[in-house]
């Protein structure tokens, strides 16, 4: 049975997938991303669930510079990448915490 603790976990990756389809569509002036890890930080210093803090903190950084719109196309791209992948990384910690430990990828 699943607790309420699992369903809050499966909503903030809900929030994590909304905000890496808008990345992927190059959505990069999106606030969904920021909202995502103000979730994810709130969500991890008021349970007791473990994440690497520096998965969470390049994933901040890149979601924040991603809200600069001088950098180049390549550069952006690159932030955009390192942004999703970061993302994706934290769902799929998110996702072996709820489903079992065995799925944990470190």
């Amino acid at each position: 049975m699943w607790t309420g603790t699992d369903l809050t976990t499966l909503l903030v990756v809900a929030l994590a997938v909304i905000a890496v389809v808008l990345l992927m569509r190059k959505r990069y002036d999106s606030n969904i991303p920021l909202l995502f890890y103000l979730a994810a930080v709130v969500f991890l210093n008021v349970t007791e669930r473990a994440m690497n803090p520096y998965l969470l903190y390049v994933g901040l950084v890149s979601a924040l510079l991603l809200r600069f719109e001088f950098m180049g196309r390549g550069f952006a791209k690159f932030i955009a990448f390192l942004a999703a992948s970061s993302m994706c990384l934290i769902i799929w910690m998110f996702l072996a915490q709820v489903f079992g430990e065995d799925l944990a990828p470190f």
